[in-house]
């Protein structure tokens, strides 16, 4: 269910983000802020690989471990924001802030 408010569902308010986001950079010739490889070409830059690399969702055990990964991969950074999107379910997206409040912000605090 995560995966799919998160990355798959055409009603995304995180695809419908990254989708505007991804039209722009291309009208300015900066997709160059969506790869991990600067020497991609531009056309290899799609949707779907923007969602994967950007938006972190899963269990809170699996949304923990994503952050302590990119962690690792960028150094220590003092917060992160959580980026709560148009609610298009109110009730998952409610859920999801409980569930990082709650469940992994303490894992992430212990680690």
């Amino acid at each position: 269910m995560a995966k799919n408010y998160a990355i798959t569902d055409e009603n995304s308010p995180y695809r419908f983000y990254y989708d505007q986001m991804c039209t722009k950079m291309k009208r300015l010739g900066r997709l160059n802020l969506f790869k991990r490889d600067q020497e991609i070409p531009d056309d290899d830059v799609t949707l779907d690989q923007v969602m994967e690399d950007l938006v972190i969702y899963g269990t809170p055990e699996q949304v923990a471990a994503k952050i302590q990964t990119l962690r690792e991969q960028v150094g220590p950074f003092g917060e992160i924001v959580y980026a709560g999107l148009e609610w298009v379910d109110p009730t998952l997206a409610r859920r999801s802030m409980e569930l990082m409040a709650k469940e992994v912000m303490p894992i992430l605090q212990s680690a």
